[in-house]
């Protein structure tokens, strides 16, 4: 572990659903599902508006159509669509450091210590995260991203989920 908060974990928000609503106008601010659509389906993602209704990762398609309003989108995945704004999310990451450690299409770790960067301050850290968000919604057409950042990859990993969505938390020591 660190003595610093120079470890920074960085997950898109509802990723597939996002992307999902910020190419469908029509979809915005309405509940959304990404995944399998036939009866055996598992919901890939699902949209803030559609987790308010209690639809989550992993929960039978079926299930999600069951709790979810008549007006939800239930959309099979556009994986070319996800690809290319995830590429986008990683080039803005390697801008800010030669560090990056992609562990899926939506989450990634970033070195600080890789960068030309005083980490020693929490209040500059946060000030970095609170530039990393904005370039990443510049990059990718609005998307949103919630950091944290701490001295150990769980920490930073813990501090990314606190706050959701378009959260930012920085773990002191």
């Amino acid at each position: 572990m660190r003595d610093d908060a120079s470890i920074v974990h960085v997950d898109l928000d509802a990723f597939f659903a996002s992307v999902e609503q910020r190419d469908k106008p029509s979809l915005r601010g309405r509940p959304v599902i990404v995944g399998g659509t036939g009866l055996r389906g598992v919901v890939s993602t699902a949209s803030y508006e559609a987790r308010a209704f209690g639809a989550r990762s992993a929960m039978s398609t079926a299930e999600a159509r069951a709790i979810c309003p008549a007006a939800t989108a239930f959309l099979s995945p556009r994986f070319e669509a996800y690809r290319a704004s995830s590429l986008a999310v990683m080039a803005v990451l390697r801008e800010l450091s030669p560090l990056v450690e992609q562990v899926s299409i939506d989450e990634a770790y970033v070195d600080l210590r890789g960068a030309d960067l005083d980490v020693s301050s929490t209040a500059h850290v946060r000030e970095v995260l609170e530039t990393l968000r904005r370039d990443v919604a510049d990059a990718t057409g609005g998307l949103s991203v919630s950091a944290g950042a701490a001295s150990s990859k769980m920490l930073a990993k813990i501090g990314s989920d606190l706050n959701k969505p378009a959260g930012i938390t920085v773990v002191e020591q």
